[in-house]
């Protein structure tokens, strides 16, 4: 079910020569571009107001997760909590008849925005409309075919067979009809609302919370706790459709506005989009899959702690590069690409001051974390937990690079990055699970998505862009995590002088490190000259938006100042 959000920030490979030239004409473009042409681009207020609902999702999300996760689980119990992350892998695979349209709804309703042509607006929405009612059909047929045999596939007990089934049903038909509504979330995220989109979120997660509890309160089980969860993710998409209208007002789904070369023009490029979306799914979807069948559910409900863990400040971060997809492509229409290397550092630089300390944190506190959290059973998945952190976070600091490169349309290689990901960790990992259990799994993971998110993608942007792979690496992700070196020594100096066997314990410990990185942060921000190894470009962004803090400053300072000496 989350094939297709992996899928919102792609665009399409082909695009018009002129709006992206070759690496050997980009002095030439940069030379010739006219000031006028900037007006409008890397709109810092936009990217600021997106950031800023995002994380108000992020938290929201989190504490929903973090609060409802034990709870669901005690109550489920082990097998039963497996399944359910089984059935939303499963159901996620569907998202394979995508076939990359939703990306291209993003990039070409926000490149014929930007170019005032409304009619193109209309075409590109209808035509994905109604390719997706064909594919919402495929989906609901073939999930109807799917769950009667389905269970056979996994050592499941026979009293969870029933419920595991009608959540599967349940479940696909859910993807099937959100399959059409992906269209006006493309196109609202296309008029750069963001902050609508997340507020949506927000207003889901609150439906979410209330269903789970009454379910549970009432004596639900599998299935009651899954259609609590699955049925406000549906309303979440159908909400879209009022705002994208008032957001487009001359957007619209008729079917005259279908076009026949404007389908062919999606299905050209949507093969790109398909088969990095066939990584991106092994990468991220597979391990219950592979858990499930060579080990049992109570594997699948082990590893997926870790993962739940981390997917709050993981989707966070790949929230926040959502704003980069329509920014390059404004960027690269103007062959802007001083800003478009502004823009990687800046939002690789974000990404890593929140993952450096999350990582800290988890490396040092984990354990206790995990006791306090689901139970002192399972703190064995501390291991699995270190292991997942390198590997998924790192990965996903780096979806700004992926995002920023389906924006100027140069993603073709892509393909063979995400589809030798996904076959090391499915194939490598099928044997390593089998030989060495959970953690030589997360060891083919962890190494796979470093290699690949620090080494092979990147390169092949800073190429385009014309950036040094080690300039951008040392800049956007060596610096930032150095800043977080002073948070982890007071954390290791607060684990050695007190005890944490409570939830209060382990939030003093967070809150005195945590004061200290912001200190940190703040000293950066508002000192007025630092050494260069010290200066981070997102922060001067930051400082600069409080530029009255210096300024005032600076004035009480000149004013305690005798006038002879001033």
């Amino acid at each position: 079910m989350n094939y297709t959000n992996n899928l919102k920030l792609q665009v399409s490979e082909k695009q018009p020569e002129s709006v992206l030239p070759s690496s050997t004409g980009r002095v030439e473009a940069e030379r010739q571009r006219r000031p006028e042409d900037d007006e409008g681009v890397m709109r810092i207020p936009i990217i600021l107001r997106a950031v800023t609902t995002s994380w108000i999702v992020v938290f929201a999300n989190g504490a929903v997760g973090f609060c409802l996760t034990p709870y669901v689980l005690h109550h489920l119990g082990d097998e039963a909590f497996g399944l359910w992350v089984l059935v939303v892998t499963v159901a996620g695979y569907y998202g394979v008849f995508d076939f990359g349209i939703c990306s291209a709804v993003l990039r070409y309703a926000a490149l014929k925005r930007a170019l005032g042509e409304k009619d193109g607006i209309s075409e590109v929405v209808a035509t994905a409309f109604y390719f997706y009612v064909c594919g919402c059909l495929v989906v609901i047929v073939l999930s109807f075919g799917l769950a009667p045999w389905l269970p056979r596939l996994f050592p499941i007990r026979p009293d969870l067979i029933a419920p595991f089934r009608s959540l599967f049903l349940l479940a696909g038909v859910s993807q099937g009809l959100i399959f059409p509504l992906l269209v006006f979330q493309g196109a609202l995220q296309a008029a750069a609302r963001f902050d609508q989109v997340y507020m949506l979120r927000i207003a889901s997660l609150g439906l979410r919370v209330a269903g789970v509890i009454a379910v549970l309160a009432a004596g639900g089980g599998l299935f009651g706790v899954g259609a609590a969860i699955i049925l406000p993710n549906l309303w979440f998409y159908a909400a879209h459709v009022p705002l994208a209208f008032r957001a487009i007002p001359t957007m619209s789904v008729h079917p005259k506005w279908m076009r026949k070369s404007v389908f062919r023009e999606m299905l050209q490029y949507g093969w790109v989009s398909f088969t990095i979306g066939i990584g991106q799914q092994f990468r991220s979807s597979i391990y219950p899959l592979m858990i499930a069948r060579f080990l049992t559910p109570v594997a699948v409900t082990l590893f997926s702690l870790p993962t739940k863990l981390l997917a709050v400040p993981m989707d966070g971060i790949g929230t926040m590069t959502e704003v980069v997809n329509p920014l390059s492509s404004e960027l690269a229409a103007h062959h802007d690409f001083a800003t478009l290397r502004k823009l990687i550092q800046l939002s690789a630089q974000s990404a890593f001051l929140i993952l450096a300390p999350l990582a800290a944190f988890l490396f040092i506190f984990g354990k206790e974390l995990l006791s306090l959290w689901a139970g002192p059973q399972y703190v064995v998945a501390y291991p699995l937990l270190v292991l997942l952190t390198l590997g998924l976070g790192t990965a996903s600091t780096q979806c700004c690079v992926q995002s920023m490169l389906f924006g100027v349309a140069r993603h073709k290689e892509l393909i063979w990055y995400r589809l030798a990901e996904g076959l090391s960790i499915a194939v490598i990992g099928s044997i390593a699970l089998r030989t060495w259990g959970l953690q030589g799994l997360a060891i083919v993971t962890a190494a796979t998505l470093l290699l690949t998110s620090l080494v092979f993608i990147p390169r092949h942007l800073c190429r385009i862009l014309g950036l040094s792979l080690r300039a951008y690496l040392g800049e956007g992700c060596l610096k930032p995590c150095i800043l977080t070196l002073p948070f982890a020594g007071t954390l290791l100096a607060t684990r050695a002088f007190l005890t944490v066997d409570t939830w209060l314990d382990l939030i003093v410990a967070l809150l005195i490190g945590g004061l200290i990185y912001v200190l940190t942060l703040s000293i950066l921000i508002f000192h007025g000259s630092l050494p260069r190894w010290l200066s981070l470009g997102v922060l001067d962004v930051v400082g600069d938006r409080f530029a009255w803090v210096r300024r005032t400053k600076r004035q009480a300072t000149l004013e305690n100042v005798p006038a002879e000496e001033a």
